[in-house]
């Protein structure tokens, strides 16, 4: 075969092996040993026993397009792949109301008379297309008049529209199925497929894939024998066994591989053991290449192959190509497994290049006929706009060409771009606005599109950093030995799948999370690892009226998160299709979108380009000139709280995060040697903006507290948000009364703080007004006072306007209010508080461990970078005062009366109560009341009358007495007494005879 063929070993052996596990050919029984691929001078050779002969001399006779490995000979096999333009419908198909949200039934009249094939297609988490497998039924229904019906539906029918979906798989004859997970939606599913005789489902909930059903082929059921658990038929298990690149981590990318080529495969082995396999595998090929074409020869197939429907007119174009003979079969399992990237890049000097996207050496069979293979697009590559339908086969190939297009982008960072590979198959608008947007924010894209499961194949594979590279030179990290030679050097990554970076939507199930690794990768390439992206299970207004929630959330924040992913943020959602509510709302007027489709909100890809450049540019920039805010609290106002936090010592914690700055090339300036002066400091400079003394006032500025003009402030906010908070404190900026001196636009809000160096040390205003700080948390529609918003844009905003200019900000401990602020629960619009007061700067956020929950919002509503710390150790505070006597009394009573039981005499429990001060005459200061008055200054509990105590239900003489006592020593505030003790206490001669 030539050694330019470049084949791993292992993929030869895998399909002789295939053909002996699935076909039971004695005479191709091949072991290891029996095959040999070695790379020699003359070539790669085969030894196979009884076919040796036969094969070496195919083998030999094959003509294939990569025969030297010298440039040239690739140049000339280069072939951009490119995306094929899909045809147009036929003039007579169905007129189908593609507007509508509901399921939708797509039949053409015409044919016989009997009962169409009935297809029932659920998409999950894909709404957005809903209307483009509507256009794939329309084009298969059309082609097969009276013969095929096809039902399309979305998981959220399965909510709204219950009743039509039911009716639509009632008496379907296939049932199809992806990404699916919501649990009560997989089992209603559950119940109402289980009598369809044909089942696939990929991609969804474990409990609902183990339903598949194709022919013999099934996904559940009982263990094979000798497994411990159920899988995949061994069959599968032996080609799965073959694909990936042999890592544990990247089992589902092998997954994946083989779903894709596997049907390529199957087809050159013999019998009926393999077909319903096959069907299986070419149905998945079909959908997971995307594109209406594509879904439309699914549905053909599909039809073809189970219900015996003709598809001649589709096969007549490939039917040329079938070849005979072994030649014939060895050359299409070559060409098959060189189009399907089976290429090790790493072993032969071939560069592996992505053909054209319509391979005519991959038909398949159904029902006798050869039908096209799905129009395929790489695995992984990378896309923009400016060459629509190009694939670039690594990131070092596309950068180059961007450079060369784009020369002034040399000094942008750098940042690659995780991006759902059947979206930018089927062309989605959004993806192009946001390669876009990043443009014109002087960010350059790296668009890279992957099929979900295999993110961090990407990020650990094809990207890089100057950090990563220092690191392995200085071996301190280990060189990835799966490096590819494409990668390139980023600034950061933005994730646009949400869902772990290890498997994808399969990897957020428990079992298969790995968030270990990704945390590897990620700190390996020690960029900000960000998750942007748009909703694809709820819509816009349910997003900027109630927030994130659901299914929704967990993608978007919670499965991220546990990989060390921050600052996610939505980019816009499904549409609602409500013009009237969009056009009410700020940033979401003039949509141009139809419901279900993806929509980006404007305003949210500023916040995300605006939060990466704050972070690659807080990387780039020198330690010495790093400008950063830290804040304190000073929470409750006016009692000495001033540069406290929870479970943290404050002083001494900020006084080493300064003195660890300074080691690192910060400036600090000069600190003082106490660090309780450090909060001194800032303490009197909080002071003297609460009482106004700092306006007009050098050494206050000169020490570096900071004051806003109200004409500034109005510049920073903007028209809207100026307006916003004026309405609610006073009718305009500098009427709210809270630390403005002044009038009009010249009116100055001071905020308080100290200088050290480039560090701006400065306690966080209180939320709402004197007598009431915490005001803003219980009124959803106000907003924080002027002074509170001057506090946080003076930190953002250039020293030239009137600001200090941070790199990043620092909220240091448990906690502050910024977070707590009003807006939606979770997912931030253009109108929130935590983003108009924070979005623009990288805030990391000191945060004590043992607190999750409230340090979840510091982290998804103020875009904090938490920094967790552990809290001091408890132990048993004990009793103190008059409880630790008081307890010493009880005990020592209570083993008197069980000695007096014991004993069983009552004249001498008489007796033993005179000598212990129980005594029914009066209080004497060796009694029970002096022993409490000698510890309670004086006073002295009235002894008790045992009679009348006696005569009172449910009082007995002890309890009586210990209650007096208590009483008597004041202890009855901490814990008030039940009427019946009252009683007691009364009937022994009251409260005011004790304390005589």
């Amino acid at each position: 075969m030539r050694h330019v063929m470049g084949l791993r070993p292992a993929t030869a052996m895998m399909v002789f092996a295939l053909a002996v596990a699935l076909a039971g050919a004695p005479s191709l029984a091949f072991s290891p040993a029996l095959v040999q691929l070695g790379r020699r001078s003359g070539g790669v050779s085969l030894r196979a026993g009884h076919a040796e002969m036969a094969a070496a001399s195919a083998v030999r006779r094959l003509r294939m397009p990569l025969i030297a490995t010298g440039r040239g000979a690739q140049r000339a096999a280069l072939s951009p792949l490119r995306m094929v333009a899909e045809p147009t419908v036929a003039a007579d198909a169905p007129v189908v109301d593609l507007s509508g949200n509901k399921p939708t039934r797509h039949f053409t009249e015409g044919g016989g008379a009997g009962k169409p094939f009935r297809i029932v297609l659920i998409a999950g988490f894909e709404t957005f297309n809903r209307n483009l497998y509507r256009r794939a039924a329309d084009q298969a229904s059309a082609e097969c008049p009276g013969a095929l019906e096809i039902f399309i539906c979305t998981d959220r029918d399965i909510q709204s529209e219950r009743d039509d979906v039911d009716a639509a798989l009632t008496g379907a004859d296939v049932v199809f199925t992806s990404l699916v997970f919501d649990f009560d939606q997989v089992n209603w599913l559950k119940e109402r497929i289980d009598k369809i005789p044909t089942r696939f489902i990929f991609e969804s909930a474990l409990e609902l894939m183990g339903d598949t059903k194709v022919g013999t082929f099934t996904m559940g059921g009982p263990p094979a024998t000798g497994e411990k658990k159920a899988g995949p038929p061994p069959a599968v298990k032996a080609l799965l066994s073959k694909f990936g690149s042999g890592r544990e981590e990247d089992r589902l990318d092998g997954y994946t591989k083989f779903l894709k080529s596997g049907p390529a495969l199957l087809k050159f082995v013999p019998g009926e053991k393999a077909k319903d396999l096959r069907s299986w595998l070419q149905t998945y090929a079909y959908w997971n290449a995307g594109g209406r074409q594509n879904v439309a020869l699914m549905f053909r197939f599909l039809a073809s192959e189970f219900g015996g429907v003709d598809m001649s007119d589709v096969s007549s174009g490939v039917a040329g190509e079938k070849r005979e003979g072994l030649e014939g079969v060895l050359k299409q399992v070559v060409d098959t497994l060189l189009n399907y990237d089976m290429i090790d890049p790493k072993t032969w000097p071939v560069k592996l290049v992505y053909g054209d996207s319509t391979p005519t050496n991959s038909a398949t069979i159904s029902n006798g006929q050869m039908v096209p293979a799905a129009m395929e697009a790489p695995q992984r590559g990378l896309v923009h706009p400016d060459r629509p339908g190009f694939y670039f086969s690594g990131p070092k190939e596309f950068l180059q060409w961007y450079r060369r297009k784009n020369p002034e982008s040399a000094n942008w960072p750098t940042v690659g771009v995780l991006l759902y590979r059947k979206h930018v198959i089927s062309e989605l608008p959004y993806i192009e606005q946001l390669v876009r947007h990043m443009e014109s924010q002087k960010i350059t894209p790296l668009p890279l599109f992957i099929s979900g499961v295999d993110g961090h194949i990407a990020v650990r594979d094809s990207l890089t950093s100057v950090f990563e590279t220092e690191q392995v030179a200085r071996g301190e990290i280990q060189r990835n030995p799966t490096m590819s030679s494409e990668a390139v050097n980023v600034d950061a990554v933005v994730s646009t799948i949400g869902f772990p970076l290890v498997g994808g939507p399969a990897g957020s199930m428990e079992g298969a999370r790995q968030a270990e690794l990704a945390k590897e990768i990620l700190l390996a390439k020690n960029v900000p690892y960000f998750v942007a992206a748009p909703l694809l299970i709820q819509d816009v207004k349910a997003w900027f009226e109630q927030g994130i929630g659901g299914l929704q959330s967990v993608v978007l924040y919670a499965l991220p998160e546990l990989d060390g992913a921050i600052d996610a943020i939505p980019l816009g959602g499904l549409c609602c299709g409500d013009k009237a509510f969009c056009n009410s709302q700020r940033d979401l007027a003039n949509c141009p979108r139809e419901a279900g489709e993806i929509r980006l909100v404007e305003e949210r890809l500023f916040a995300l380009t605006k939060r990466i450049t704050a972070w690659t540019s807080l990387r780039r920039k020198a330690p010495k000139d790093r400008r950063v805010a830290i804040v304190l609290y000073g929470y409750p106002p006016g009692i000495g709280a001033t540069g406290t936090a929870a479970l943290l010592n404050v002083p001494q914690s900020l006084y080493q995060l300064l003195c660890r700055m300074r080691d690192e090339g910060y400036d600090v300036g000069d600190l003082p040697e106490n660090p309780e002066d450090i909060v001194e400091m800032v303490r009197v400079a909080d002071t003297e903006s609460e009482s106004g003394r700092g306006y007009k006032n050098d050494g206050y500025k000169g020490d570096g507290g900071g004051s806003v003009t109200v004409k500034n402030l109005t510049t920073w906010l903007g028209k809207s948000d100026s307006a916003r908070v004026s309405k609610n404190w006073g009718g305009r900026l500098d009427k709210s009364g809270i630390r403005t001196v002044g009038s009009g636009d010249d009116a100055q809000m001071l905020l308080g703080g100290r200088m050290f160096g480039n560090v701006w040390i400065a306690v966080q205003p209180p939320l709402g007004v004197p007598g009431d700080p915490m005001r803003l948390l219980f009124q959803r529609d106000m907003t924080p006072h002027p002074q509170y918003t001057a506090f946080y844009k003076y930190m953002e905003n250039d020293e030239a306007n009137g600001g200090m200019n941070a790199d990043a900000v620092v909220h240091f401990g448990m906690h502050g209010t910024e977070e707590w602020l009003p807006g939606t629960p979770l997912g931030n619009t253009g109108e929130c508080w935590p983003d108009i007061l924070t979005g623009g700067l990288p805030n990391v956020y000191v945060y004590a461990a043992n607190n999750p929950s409230e340090s979840l919002l510091a982290k998804r509503r103020g875009y904090g970078t938490l920094v967790s710390h552990n809290v001091p150790p408890y132990s048993r505070a004990g009793l103190y005062k008059e409880l630790v006597s008081l307890r010493g009394l009880m005990a020592d009573y209570q083993e008197t009366e069980m000695r007096i039981r014991n004993e069983g005499l009552k004249g001498a429990g008489e007796s033993e109560e005179a000598a212990n001060g129980f005594s029914t005459g009066g209080g004497g200061s060796g009694g029970l009341g002096g022993g409490v008055g000698g510890v309670g200054g004086g006073k002295v509990a009235q002894a008790v009358d045992s009679s009348k105590l006696d005569a009172l239900e449910g009082a007995p003489t002890t309890e009586g007495a210990l209650l007096q006592t208590v009483f008597a020593a004041g202890l009855d505030k901490d814990c008030p007494l039940p009427e019946g003790a009252m009683a007691a206490i009364e009937a022994a001669g009251g409260v005011g005879e004790g304390e005589k």
